[in-house]
């Protein structure tokens, strides 16, 4: 059992880390057809519409655990890269 627990795991992180390489390319593009007077606000829109999706997929208690973890992280100095995402829901984290 802990060898499909570790395979599920790996494929979570690549699934992961080919998302944010999917994000990471489209952001810029997103933002550059942003209307000039809305770019000052672009990344606390994008912030506010994740944390929205997520609430609805996870609900309010779970949201609040994993924004607390990441402001944990943040405060730390850790910062997630493609290579080591910082995991935000799991028990041990």
């Amino acid at each position: 059992m802990g060898t499909v627990k570790r395979k599920m795991e790996r494929y979570s992180i690549a699934a992961l880390e080919n998302t944010m390489n999917v994000l990471e390319e489209k952001i810029p593009t997103v933002f550059d057809q942003t209307p000039q007077h809305l770019r000052a606000s672009f990344d606390n829109a994008l912030l506010n519409l994740a944390v929205n999706r997520i609430i609805a997929m996870e609900g309010e208690q779970v949201t609040s655990g994993i924004l607390w973890r990441l402001a944990d992280v943040i405060a730390s100095g850790v910062k997630p890269t493609f290579d080591e995402p910082v995991e935000l829901t799991g028990y041990d984290a």
